[in-house]
């Protein structure tokens, strides 16, 4: 079964303030210390953000802890989201009541 492509937020996001600030990309790998090859990863959305790349790149742009991974989570779940369009009927909530006597 083929899933629709869905955007990554946060691959979009780095992308974009790649383009927009005067700073290379080698640039970036120098001064927080992630590999070239990783940013390329995380700016084309095939490698996934971490908690050690969120504090990098977080502490160098300026921006709160965990801030990339609540984009990478958005776009985890949006992608799980596409792969099962049937999830609701499949699992169905657990009533309340069963809750009360546990």
């Amino acid at each position: 079964m083929n899933t629709p492509r869905t955007v990554n937020a946060a691959a979009e996001t780095l992308k974009e303030i790649v383009e927009e600030l005067t700073v290379t990309q080698k640039e970036i790998a120098v001064a927080t210390g992630i590999p070239t090859a990783h940013l390329s990863g995380l700016k084309s959305g095939t490698r996934r953000f971490t908690p050690e790349h969120d504090l990098r790149l977080g502490r160098y742009f300026g921006q709160s802890e965990g801030f990339w991974l609540r984009l990478q989570t958005r776009a985890d779940l949006r992608r799980a989201k596409a792969k099962s369009p049937n999830l609701k009927k499949q699992v169905k909530p657990l009533k309340t009541e069963s809750l009360a006597m546990a």
